[in-house]
């Protein structure tokens, strides 16, 4: 069969030939216009820094945090065993619930008074308490909370005892319990935590983790002091199914426990929805007693936690003077400055090691 002019191919036409360069001129435009988008998104995070897999929020970087906020924390005080009875709570800010266990002789840096075990930090008042705890985990705790182990026996009975999921077997009162799912009565309870045991920071897990399941309402006649009862209250109501976890520690010195860093911080993050603080070093050089308490009252809720405190070469300092470890440090400074609401800013490009901003306290700053 003839095809017409010859029997090889037939040669498009000059109409199709130009809509084929058109078409391939169109695919060519968007192949460009999808490479230079994925340059400036690759740019972008270049230059921004922190958001890769694996990198953590700081105080001034909330990247890893947007959508969801923070969760609204209590501290909670277990007081009358010979161990620390002690956490952190929160619930809210798009957060799942949950608690941390601040363990049994771990030491913590209370504003003012330096390394201080957790045993020590439950026998300040509720407000010191507080802040105490505020700092240990390295962000603003708002409210407060303190039972004694007779107002907590109180609230496990009136609604009729605990099922706890007890990590051994353990005998109390004469009862060999666990392991697994046990239910409890308030004398179990108390006498279970009141036992002087290496574990007790698991028993107090277990049992936070049930007492938060069963979601008492707790009668302000329980707590010994709290700053808000309805607002403790509420975090306590609204914690049902948290996870509970016991903060990382090593031992250091062959005796001290501290925090393990970074897991301590790392565990808090992602517990509660919240950023690494900014450590701060802070010195009295106004010779006022009881300044490093109220310096950090100010410096918490911004985002920062004091590392260490001690006094200055003098008491002689009239302005308060927050010097920036490193450049990349001095919008840090500035909220410090800030915060205070006083204070003179300067640059050291000499490292510490130990603090992102340190602080001589000088006479402008009232508290």
């Amino acid at each position: 069969m003839s095809l017409g002019l010859g029997d090889g191919p037939v040669r498009p036409s000059r109409t199709t030939r130009a809509d084929a360069s058109m078409r391939r001129r169109r695919v060519y435009a968007v192949v460009a216009v999808l490479l230079v988008l994925v340059i400036v998104v690759a740019w972008t995070r270049l230059r921004d820094g922190g958001t890769s897999a694996g990198s953590s929020p700081t105080a001034g970087d909330s990247t890893g945090l947007q959508g969801r906020g923070p969760s609204k924390l209590l501290a909670f005080s277990v007081t009358g065993a010979p161990s620390a009875l002690l956490a952190v709570v929160g619930t809210g800010g798009g957060q799942p619930p949950a608690g941390l266990v601040l363990p049994p002789g771990m030491t913590v840096i209370v504003p003012g008074q330096g390394e201080t075990p957790t045993e020590q930090v439950q026998a300040l008042s509720g407000d010191s308490m507080r802040i105490s705890v505020s700092n240990a985990v390295g962000v603003w705790v708002p409210h407060f909370a303190v039972m004694n182990l007779n107002g907590f026996r109180d609230t496990i009975d009136r609604i009729g005892g605990l099922t706890v999921n007890l990590p051994d077997v353990y005998t109390v009162g004469g009862s060999v319990l666990g392991p697994g799912r046990t239910h409890m009565s308030g004398n179990q309870v108390v006498t279970f935590l009141y036992t002087k045991a290496e574990d007790t920071a698991l028993r107090w897990s277990s049992v936070l983790g049930a007492f938060l399941k069963a979601a008492p309402a707790i009668p302000q006649n329980d707590l010994t002091e709290t700053d808000d009862a309805a607002s403790a209250a509420a975090i306590l109501g609204a914690a049902s199914g948290a996870e509970v976890q016991v903060a990382p520690t090593k031992v250091v010195g062959a005796t001290a426990i501290v925090p393990a860093q970074p897991d301590f911080d790392e565990l808090v993050g992602r517990l509660f929805g919240t950023p690494i603080p900014v450590r701060v070093f802070v010195q009295n050089g106004s010779g006022v007693p009881g300044i490093g308490e109220a310096v950090a009252r100010d410096l918490l809720p911004q985002g920062f936690r004091i590392v260490l405190t001690g006094n200055a070469e003098s008491f002689n300092q009239d302005t308060t003077l927050i010097t920036a470890i490193g450049s990349d440090r001095l919008d840090d400074a500035n909220r410090a400055k800030n915060a205070l609401g006083v204070g003179a800013v300067r640059v050291s490009q000499v490292p510490s090691g130990l603090a992102d901003v340190t602080i001589v306290v000088g006479r402008d700053f009232k508290g």
